[in-house]
């Protein structure tokens, strides 16, 4: 076997771990319903497309920005049971049974080692890939020489 297609064998079993594992998590996590706090204070403005100002948003866009924070907090939540660092995903090591009379080991994946990549389409059509919270490189000036 050669070493490419033992590194792409290898990646297909680890691919299949972490689905599983994944998986098993899922199904151990309760579904929680997240709530505003009452407690935060936010200022909610908009732009006016024509003049570039701020102005007060339309009950729509209020709406809408409630609905995008409701959907984050829930992404934020989903992390927060996650152990922080690997000693502590150590401590989550568990057998599961698949029920067809396979097991396998599962682990929680300490926050230290997640990312996420979010892909934005640019105004002229291409599209940029990314890690959330990274800011977009600015591309280089193209060489002429």
């Amino acid at each position: 076997m050669t070493s490419r297609t033992l590194a792409q064998a290898v990646g297909l079993v680890l691919t299949g771990m972490f689905t599983v594992a994944g998986a098993a998590y899922a199904a151990d996590t309760p579904s929680k319903q997240s709530t505003a706090h009452a407690g935060a204070a936010s200022v909610q403005v908009a732009i006016d497309p024509t003049t570039h100002q701020l102005r007060a948003p339309t009950d729509a866009e209020r709406a809408a920005y409630a609905k995008a924070m409701q959907q984050r907090q829930r992404r934020v939540s989903a992390f927060s049971a996650q152990p922080l660092t690997r000693a502590d995903a150590a401590k989550t090591v568990r057998t599961v049974d698949f029920g067809n009379g396979m097991r396998g080991t599962a682990v929680k994946v300490p926050q230290e080692m997640m990312s996420s990549v979010v892909a934005t389409r640019n105004a002229d059509g291409t599209i940029s890939i990314h890690h959330d919270g990274d800011q977009a490189a600015p591309k280089a000036p193209e060489a002429t020489r």
